[in-house]
């Protein structure tokens, strides 16, 4: 089994959608002025780009009938896990 399910797939994306939202949410109240407030910004902006690089790939694996692997997701989820690891510690 490398390939998910199309209900997965949809699941993910949503949960994707979300945290992108919540982190384009914290994002907007922070200010970037002050050095700590620079490095929080990269790293929720960064968050944002994987979120986007992620729902990008499920998109066109879906659109073009393909199936969505289970280790780009995996890894996109363990650079995710991460950013918000180092962005709640920073």
């Amino acid at each position: 089994m490398t390939k998910l399910s199309q209900g997965t797939a949809l699941r993910i994306f949503a949960l994707l959608v979300t945290l992108g939202v919540l982190s384009v949410a914290f994002l907007w109240t922070l200010s970037p002025v002050r050095s700590e407030g620079q490095t929080t910004f990269a790293i929720y902006l960064s968050i944002d780009l994987v979120v986007f690089a992620m729902c990008s790939y499920i998109y066109r694996v879906t659109k073009w009938k393909e199936g969505v692997g289970r280790i780009p997701i995996l890894g996109g989820c363990l650079a995710l896990l991460l950013l918000i690891f180092v962005g709640i510690v920073a």
